[in-house]
C-alpha cells in the first residue's frame, strides 16, 4: 500500500494532473516536495491533493494559469484549475495568485502561503522563509513580495486580499492607460455597495474582484469572479469562505445567483 509520493516536477498536462490528484485523494496519499525538490504548475494540482501535505523550507512549490498547447494563456483551463484546487481546500488568496499569473511566469509560494494550506513544512527556515517571489520560466526574478504575518486570522486574511487588490491593481492599470479600472454601486434597498476592480487575464478573459459593504462601510463579502466570453454567465470564489457560485445576467443587465458549486 502506498502512503505517500515524492513530487518533483515543473508541471505537465492538467488533464492528467488531475486524474492523478482524484488517485491521490481517493487512496488518502501523502504527497511531499523534498529538500532540493520543486512541485510548479500542474504539479501543484497533485500536491494539493494529498491527504497530508509536507514540503521542506528548502523546497519549492509554484502557481500560474494554464496554458494551450502553443503556449499561449488559456482562460477556461486556469478557471478549470482554479475550480480543482478550490475543492482541495487550497485558500482563495493562492488561487487568486495562480489566475492573474501569466503562464510564463511562476509565483513560488512562501512558507506562510503553504502554511495556510494545510502544508506541513520541513527542515530548517531559510532566510527567504515569509516572501513569496513571481518568477519568469527562465528563472529571472521579476518580483518580491513581502508576505505579512499579523497576529490574529483576520488580520493575516486583510494582508492577502490587500496584496491580491495590489496585484490585480497593476495589472488593470496596465490595460486601462494607467488607471485601474474600479467601478462602484449601492442598491438603495439592500443597503449594500458593491466596489469592483476589472481587469483582464493574459487570453483577454474578463475578471473582476469585488467587495461588498453595509451601509455603515462594514464588509459584508470579498469574491473574485472570471466571465464566459460572453460576459453574461460568471464563476465567483468567495476570498473568505471559499464557496463558488455561478451567476447569470438578464436582459436588463442585472446580475442572479443560479447555481452553487
Amino acid at each position: 500500500m502506498v502512503s505517500g509520493i515524492r513530487l518533483s516536477s515543473g508541471g505537465g498536462q492538467l488533464l492528467e494532473a488531475a486524474k492523478l490528484a482524484d488517485t491521490v485523494r481517493e487512496a488518502r496519499i501523502a504527497t511531499v516536495v523534498a529538500n532540493g525538490a520543486y512541485c510548479a504548475s500542474a504539479c501543484f494540482v497533485v500536491f494539493a491533493a494529498g491527504t497530508e501535505k509536507y514540503a521542506s523550507y528548502q523546497a519549492k512549490v509554484g502557481v500560474h494559469g494554464a496554458s494551450d498547447t502553443t503556449g499561449k494563456a488559456a482562460g477556461d483551463a486556469t478557471v478549470a484549475m482554479a475550480k480543482i484546487v478550490k475543492d482541495m481546500g487550497v485558500p482563495p488568496s493562492i488561487i487568486g495568485r495562480m489566475v492573474v499569473t501569466a503562464p510564463d511566469q511562476m509565483v513560488w509560494l512562501s512558507p506562510d502561503e503553504l502554511g495556510s494550506m494545510g502544508v506541513k513544512l520541513t527542515g530548517k527556515p531559510s532566510q527567504l522563509a515569509g516572501i513569496a517571489t513571481t518568477q519568469s520560466q527562465g528563472g529571472t526574478p521579476m518580483q518580491l513580495q513581502p508576505v505579512a504575518s499579523p497576529n490574529s486570522p483576520v488580520e493575516d486574511a486583510n494582508s492577502r486580499w490587500k496584496a491580491f487588490i495590489d496585484k490585480a491593481s497593476a495589472i488593470s492599470a496596465r490595460q486601462n492607460n494607467g488607471t485601474p479600472n474600479f467601478t462602484r454601486g449601492c442598491d438603495p434597498k439592500t443597503k449594500t455597495c458593491v466596489t469592483a476592480l476589472s481587469f483582464k487575464d493574459e487570453k483577454n478573459a474578463a475578471m473582476i474582484a469585488k467587495i461588498a459593504e453595509d451601509m455603515n462601510g462594514r464588509k459584508i463579502a470579498r469574491e473574485i469572479c472570471s466571465f464566459n466570453n460572453f460576459g453574461d454567465v460568471r464563476f465567483c470564489v468567495d476570498f473568505d469562505t471559499h464557496a463558488t457560485h455561478r451567476d447569470m445576467k438578464d436582459g436588463k443587465g442585472d446580475w442572479y445567483k443560479v447555481s452553487d458549486d
